[in-house]
C-alpha cells in the first residue's frame, strides 16, 4: 500500500499531504428516547418527529414541551416527566416527540412511517401496554424493523419498545408478550377519587424510559435506582411486594419490568428486563439469562461499534484481500477485549478462537463475519447460608 495518496510529478517539489488516522476507540454510547403521545387539540407538526432542545433543564424544557404541545397535553408531560427522571443525574439522553392528534386512538401509519425512520434506542408508546393489544403490536413491529440489520446504515442499532400498565392487579395476569423488542413497565395503581395518583401509564412509561437510557456504559443494573419523578401510590395496598414468591417474581417471570415502593416512600426498579422468556417466541424459559435490558444495551452498543470501525474509509475503500480479511478478524478481537476492558464482555481471549472471517460464498467482494460474545451478566442475587453452630461452646477453667 502506498504511503502518500500524492501523483506522480517530474517538475521538483515537496507536496505534503495531511491525513487523518482512524478511530479506534468506542463511538459515543449516548442514547435517544421517543416519545409518543397527544398534542393538545390545534398543535402542529403531527406524526412527525420534533426534537427537544432542553432536555437537561426541567424549567426550561417544561416551558418548551408547553409550548409545542400545548400546556397540559399529555406529549407535554410526558417530556416533563422523562426529564424530571433523572434530574440531578450526570447522563441525560436526547428526547425526541412524535405529537399525535388529541382524538386518536392509536398509532397512525404518518407517524410509524416518521418513526421508524429516526435514530431512537426506546421507543415510548403512551398506550396501556397490556390492555391495548393493536398498540403494543404496533409497538413491536417497530422496534423489530428498526432493530433490523440492515438499519445500520441509517444510524439505527437497536430499538426497545416501552409502555407502561397501571392497573392490572395479580401480575400473573399480565400479557406474556415473549419478545426483546417490548420493555412493559409495571407500577400498579389502582386507586380511584383521592386515593388515585397524579401521573398516567404515559408519564410512567415516559420516566422509566428516559432513566434506562441514561445508563451508559458499562450498563450496569438498574436494581433499586430510584425514578425521581413518579409518585408513591396513594394507596398502600397497591405497594408491590418483593421477593422470591411475591409479587415482583411473578411480574418479572411474565416478562414484566416492576416497580416498587421503597419504605422512603420513592419509586424504584426492581430489576429491568426485557419481554423475551423464549428463544423462539414459544414460551419456554431461555437458559443463561440474556433477557435483561442490558444485555441488549450491551450488544446494540458493540453492534454500533462494529459499524462505526468498519464506516472508517480505510474499510471503505480497499480490495477484498486475503490481508484484509486478516485485518477484519484483528479489528474483531480488538473490540471485543475493548469491551471487555470496559468491564461488558467477559473470556475474549477465550472465544477469539471461534471469531471467523470468510469470503461469501456468491459474492467475491463481500466479506462475512462471526463474533461469539460473553455478556457479563448483571448481579442480582447474593445467596448466602448462616449456620448457627455450637463449636467452641464447652465451657474449659
Amino acid at each position: 500500500m502506498a504511503l502518500t495518496s500524492i501523483g506522480q510529478q517530474k517538475t521538483p517539489g515537496r507536496p505534503i499531504e495531511i491525513t487523518f488516522a482512524a478511530e479506534t476507540g468506542l463511538p459515543s454510547d449516548s442514547q435517544e428516547v421517543l416519545l409518543i403521545g397527544h398534542a393538545a387539540s390545534g398543535a402542529t407538526g403531527l406524526n412527525t418527529i420534533i426534537k427537544i432542545d432542553n432536555s437537561g433543564d426541567l424549567a426550561a424544557a417544561s416551558a418548551e414541551a408547553e409550548t409545542k404541545f400545548g400546556a397540559g397535553s399529555e406529549a407535554a408531560r410526558m417530556v416533563i416527566a422523562a426529564v424530571k427522571a433523572n434530574a440531578g443525574q450526570s447522563t441525560l439522553p436526547a428526547l425526541k416527540v412524535c405529537p399525535l392528534d388529541s382524538g386518536e386512538t392509536s398509532i397512525p401509519v404518518p407517524a410509524q412511517n416518521a418513526i421508524m425512520a429516526v435514530k431512537a434506542e426506546f421507543v415510548v408508546s403512551p398506550y396501556d401496554l397490556d390492555a391495548d393489544t393493536a398498540s403494543r403490536d404496533i409497538l413491536k413491529t417497530m422496534a423489530l424493523s428498526m432493530s433490523g440489520a440492515q438499519r445500520t446504515d441509517n444510524n439505527q442499532f437497536g430499538t426497545f419498545g416501552l409502555g407502561a400498565n397501571m392497573a392490572v392487579q395479580s401480575p400473573s395476569a399480565l400479557f406474556m408478550f415473549d419478545t426483546q423488542f417490548l420493555i412493559g413497565i409495571w407500577f400498579r395503581d389502582t386507586g380511584t377519587g383521592p386515593d388515585l395518583s397524579t401521573y398516567t401509564v404515559a408519564e410512567v412509561a415516559a420516566a422509566a424510559a428516559a432513566r434506562l437510557a441514561g445508563n451508559g456504559i458499562p450498563f450496569n443494573p438498574v436494581n433499586d435506582l430510584t425514578l425521581g419523578s413518579v409518585p408513591t401510590p396513594k394507596k398502600t395496598d397497591d405497594w408491590i411486594t418483593v421477593g422470591a414468591g411475591l409479587e415482583s417474581e411473578a411480574a418479572l417471570q411474565q416478562g414484566w419490568t416492576p416497580l416498587r415502593t421503597k419504605p422512603n416512600g420513592e419509586v424504584a426498579f426492581v430489576r429491568s428486563v426485557t419481554g423475551r422468556i423464549s428463544a423462539d417466541g414459544t414460551g419456554a424459559p431461555v437458559v443463561g439469562a440474556y433477557y435483561d435490558v442490558q444485555d441488549f444495551q450491551v450488544l446494540y452498543f458493540f453492534r454500533k461499534t462494529l459499524w462505526t470501525t468498519f464506516s472508517q474509509p480505510t474499510w471503505k475503500r480497499r480490495k477484498a484481500s486475503q490481508s484484509a480479511a486478516v485485518q477484519l478478524k484483528g479489528e474483531l478481537i480488538r473490540l471485543a477485549q475493548q469491551f471487555e476492558t470496559q468491564n461488558m464482555f467477559q473470556f475474549v481471549n477465550e472465544l477469539a478462537k471461534f471469531f471467523q472471517v470468510e469470503r461469501n460464498a456468491s459474492d467475491r467482494s463481500r466479506f462475512d463475519f462471526k463474533t461469539p460474545v460473553n455478556v457479563i451478566p448483571g448481579l442480582h442475587v447474593i445467596a448466602g447460608n448462616i449456620e448457627a453452630t455450637t463449636m467452641f461452646d464447652t465451657l474449659v477453667i
